[in-house]
This record gives structure tokens, sequence and C-alpha cells, in this order.
């Protein structure tokens, strides 16, 4: 609960930035957003010099510290002091700000053991991914290209990608077609380049009849490195095909 009895604040860095009281976006300035973002992916109260130095790298420390003392004191106006908790040497988000990253990494933690394997299994019985695991779909702060955010987005990539193959696979395992190609292809958009995804989607293809899909996706995916990087795939999704040709001449010399 806000204890300025504004209501639940929000913030959503996936794929954008927005700030929501209640489900009314609040119009922050650009250096706003990124202070508060920088406070989301910092994940713990920054220092006042550590945050002034990431915003403005480029100003003297007394200039930059004048900048944040004023962000923060025009944040604190736009916000109704609703957001921040600020001390004398550290600037952090109060508590009961909910985040969307945060609630993220928390689903790919929990993923990552046995909370998360209960969670896939509860899951594959829906005709639709939980609202929650949509967030994996989306880039960090996609259209920020801040030095600073670089590393972030680039870890923020890897995990989601790594998360989303993994689902996938459970799904594989379960036959829920529709879920596999859901989660392979949000895997797919964020790494065109990767293996991994174009092979569970073709898989999950065979095992449903999909040949056609199948052999489909995969001269996509030639196409694509051969233009891209002037190399071939391994040799995991042809021997996929192969075993599935196999099959079928098998069932078919039965009859």
């Amino acid at each position: 609960m806000n204890p300025t009895g504004l209501g639940i604040v929000h913030i959503s860095l996936l794929p954008g930035f927005v700030c929501r009281t209640d489900q009314r976006i609040t119009d922050l300035s650009d250096i706003q957003q990124r202070l508060v973002a920088a406070l989301v992916l910092g994940d713990r109260p920054l220092r006042r010099g550590e945050l002034a130095a990431r915003l403005w790298p480029d100003a003297p420390p007394d200039r930059a510290g004048a900048r944040l003392r004023q962000t923060l004191w025009r944040l604190n106006q736009a916000t109704d002091g609703g957001l921040l908790r600020v001390s004398h040497t550290t600037v952090a988000l109060a508590d009961h700000v909910e985040v969307d990253y945060r609630a993220a990494a928390r689903l790919i933690a929990a993923e990552s053991g046995a909370v998360g394997a209960a969670m896939a299994t509860a899951m594959a019985g829906e005709d639709r991914l939980p609202q929650a695991w949509s967030v994996l779909r989306h880039p960090l702060l996609n259209d920020w290209d801040d030095d600073w955010l670089v590393p972030f987005q680039e870890k923020w990539k890897v995990q989601r990608v790594q998360t989303l193959e993994r689902l996938a696979e459970r799904f594989l395992q379960r036959r829920q077609h529709a879920a596999v190609l859901e989660l392979a292809d949000a895997a797919t958009q964020a790494d065109p380049l990767r293996e991994a995804p174009r092979r569970i989607a073709v898989q999950s293809c065979l095992f449903v009849g999909e040949v056609a899909d199948a052999h489909r996706r995969y001269r996509g995916y030639q196409e694509l490195l051969s233009a891209e990087l002037g190399v071939a795939p391994s040799g995991a999704i042809p021997q996929l095909l192969r075993q599935d040709r196999e099959r079928q001449l098998a069932l078919a010399a039965e009859f």
C-alpha cells in the first residue's frame, strides 16, 4: 500500500518506460525516466554520487550533483512524493512500487528451480500462457541507447531467451504444440540467429504431423544464416527431419 494514499505505483520497463498510478499514466521527463530506470536496474539504494555520475557522465561532480537534486525535487513533485525513498546519501524506489522487470526477474529465478517446474506443469493445461509470462517477449527499454544501459539490456536478452527455451522444452515434452511455438518464436524474435528455439519448433511441428511447416521453418533458418553469416546450420535439425522421414517410410511400408 502506498502511504501517500495515491494507490499502487507501477513502473514498466518492458519494452518501454511507463509510470502508472492506479492505471493513470504519469508523464515524466526523459531524465526523470532515466533516474527511475537506474534505480530499478540497480536493485538497491544507489549513492547520490553514483547515480549522478551515471546520469550525467560528462558533467563535473558538483554540477552533476546539482542536477540530481533538481531532478529529484521535480520527480517528487510529479509523483506527489509517492515514488522515491531519499536520504542525504542514497536514493531508492519506495517499497510499495511495483516493477514489471523485477517481477519478470523473479519468474526467471523461480523457473530455474523446482518452483518453475511446478509452474510449467500447471501452465501446460491452459489454452494460453498466463499473462505474467508475456513480459519475457519484450526487450528492456527497447528505444533507449544509453551506454550505461547496454550491459543490462544484453543480460536481460540472454536471460529471457534461455528461459523461453527452457519453457518451450517443457511444453514440448507435454506435446503442447501451440505453447511450444509461442515460446520458441518469442525466443527466435529476440535472437534470430540462435538455433535452439528453431530446433524446438521444428521438433514440435514433427510431433503433431506439421511436416511442411517444419521444413519451411528450417529453410527459412538456412537462408537467414547464409545471408547473415555465410554459414549453414548444424546437423541437428536435418537429423530430426531425416528421422521423421524414415519413420514415415517405415509406417508406409507396413501397409
